[in-house]
C-alpha cells in the first residue's frame, strides 16, 4: 500500500469519528434542554429608564413567565414603592389566556405622581407557586 493511500485512509477515519462525536455531542445537548426545569421562573423584559419620565404617560412592564411542567396561571404587577410613601400595591394581574408554559405579559401601569416608583411582576403557575421577578425603579417628574 501506498503512503497516500494510508495517508487517506487515515483521513477518512479522522472525519469518521469528528461526525460520530458531533453527532453525540448534539444528542446530549438536545437531551439535557428537553427537560424542563421544574418551578416558576420570571424576568422583566423592560430595563430602568435611563431619564426620568413624565407623570401621566403609561408604562409598558413586559416580561416573561415560565413553568415548563405545571403551566402559567396569571401575572401580577405591583407597585413596591410610591412617592407618597404608601406601601406594596397590586396595580393589575392578566391570566394566561391559554394552558401555556411560557407567557409573555405586557402591563401598563401610569404614574400619576411625580417621585421614585418601584415595582415588581409575580408570576404564579397552576399550582399556586409563585416567583418574583427583579426589583424595577424609575423617577417621575411633572
Amino acid at each position: 500500500m501506498s503512503v497516500k493511500s494510508k495517508a487517506f485512509q487515515l483521513v477518512i477515519i479522522i472525519g469518521v469519528v469528528l461526525v460520530g462525536l458531533l453527532i453525540t455531542t448534539g444528542c446530549n445537548t438536545a437531551d439535557s434542554q428537553s427537560e424542563p426545569t421544574p418551578g416558576v421562573h420570571i424576568r422583566l423584559l423592560v430595563k430602568a429608564p435611563d431619564n426620568a419620565l413624565p407623570a401621566g404617560k403609561p408604562v409598558n412592564v413586559r416580561s416573561r413567565t415560565m413553568d415548563a411542567v405545571n403551566k402559567v396561571s396569571h401575572v401580577e404587577l405591583y407597585a413596591v414603592q410610591w412617592p407618597s410613601g404608601q406601601g406594596e400595591l397590586l396595580i393589575r394581574a392578566d391570566p394566561a389566556p391559554f394552558d401555556q408554559t411560557t407567557f409573555t405579559a405586557s402591563q401598563i401601569f401610569t404614574p400619576t405622581a411625580p417621585g421614585h416608583y418601584v415595582i415588581k411582576v409575580v408570576g404564579y403557575n397552576k399550582l399556586g407557586e409563585k416567583m418574583e421577578s427583579a426589583y424595577l425603579g424609575f423617577d417621575v417628574t411633572d
